[in-house]
Parts: structure tokens; C-alpha cells; sequence
């Protein structure tokens, strides 16, 4: 079965830039380098202020279906590693049962697409299984997914990602400028390995 730990190390890379010296660090020393770098809040990009991938509003749902007080953009610049890493485990992985998914290299890409396009990352995927794209993974879509030749279908959710990257770029042409990162980071997704 997949481990989310796999994937800790490649988000920080893509969401904080850090350096291959710092992500052989533990993974609460590695996230700690990565908060000095992983705040942004480009004016052109939807999700707003973010810290290491999570953004402000996401924050927010996290914290509410917590009981936790609402968030401002200081407390995300703040968040501590067993926060973020219970949020991105609950919110993103868990969303897709990636605990439940044979093929570390399939629960992978899976769980960085939804952490990059909300539940299109599990619509679009369950499209492409030939199930309802109901935007919940339940039974019958981790069937198909765990049903599936993993090297083949990885392949097809590569392509199919690559697609959708090309179509929100063409369709809000401001996402032209976080195009070349976008694919690039895409390309750190590899059946054999991610790259870091």
C-alpha cells in the first residue's frame, strides 16, 4: 500500500524550492527550511496567500472542521509541521484513500494533482476509470484504480493531467505564467521514481 511520507519531501520541493540538501533532512527539519521560502501570494493566482502548498482558505476548512479558531495569513506563515502535515494527510491524501491505493507511483500522482486542482484531480482521474465522477473515492473507484495495470494507468493519468494543465491555460490565460512550473513539476512525477 501506499505511504504518504513518499510524497512529504516532493511537495516541499515544488512548494518551498528547497535545495537536495535539504530534503535528505527529517521531515519536521525539512519543513521547517521550507517556511522560510514557502509563502506566496501571487496576485494571479487563485488559491491566494499559501504556505508549502496550503492555502489560506484551505486552512480555514481544516480549522473549522477542527474547532480551531479562524486562521489569518500570520497563523499560515506560523503553521507548525504536525498541522500542515495532519492537514495535507487528512485533506488531500485521505481524500483520495491513497492509504487504500496498491501503487505508490499512482497514489502519488493522484494526490498531487488534487493538492494542485481541488477535486478535479479526483473528477477528472474518475473520469478517465470509467466511474461516476462524483469527486468521492469510494469502493467502486478504488476498484477500478487497484484494478488497473499500474504502469499503464499511470501513464494515462500523466497524459490526462498534462491535458488538463493545457486546457486551464488556454481557458484563464493569466495561469500562462505558472504553465512551465506546472509542467515541470509534472515531470518530477515518474513511475519509477519522484524527483527531488
Amino acid at each position: 500500500m501506499a505511504n504518504f511520507d513518499v510524497i512529504i519531501p516532493f511537495f516541499l520541493k515544488w512548494e518551498a524550492g528547497l535545495t537536495k540538501a535539504a530534503l535528505n533532512l527529517p521531515l519536521e527539519q525539512m519543513f521547517r527550511l521550507a517556511r522560510e521560502t514557502g509563502y506566496g501570494n501571487d496576485p494571479a493566482d487563485t488559491g491566494g496567500a499559501t504556505m508549502c502548498g496550503v492555502t489560506i482558505a484551505t486552512y480555514r476548512s481544516y480549522c473549522k472542521r477542527k474547532g480551531l479558531p479562524v486562521p489569518g495569513i500570520d497563523e499560515l506563515k506560523a503553521i507548525p509541521y504536525a498541522r500542515w502535515r495532519q492537514l495535507a494527510k487528512e485533506m488531500f491524501w485521505d481524500r483520495w484513500q491513497a492509504d487504500r491505493i496498491t501503487s505508490q507511483p499512482v497514489a502519488n500522482i493522484l494526490v498531487d494533482w488534487v493538492w494542485a486542482s481541488g477535486k478535479y484531480g479526483i473528477t477528472l482521474p474518475q473520469k478517465l476509470l470509467g466511474v461516476e465522477a462524483d469527486g468521492i473515492v469510494g469502493p467502486v473507484t478504488l476498484a477500478a484504480l487497484n484494478g488497473s495495470e499500474p504502469r499503464a494507468l499511470f501513464a494515462r493519468l500523466w497524459q490526462a493531467r498534462a491535458a488538463y494543465i493545457e486546457a486551464i491555460c488556454a481557458r484563464r490565460p493569466a495561469n500562462r505564467k505558472f504553465r512551465r512550473g506546472w509542467l515541470n513539476r509534472l515531470r518530477g512525477i515518474t513511475y519509477d521514481r519522484l524527483v527531488l
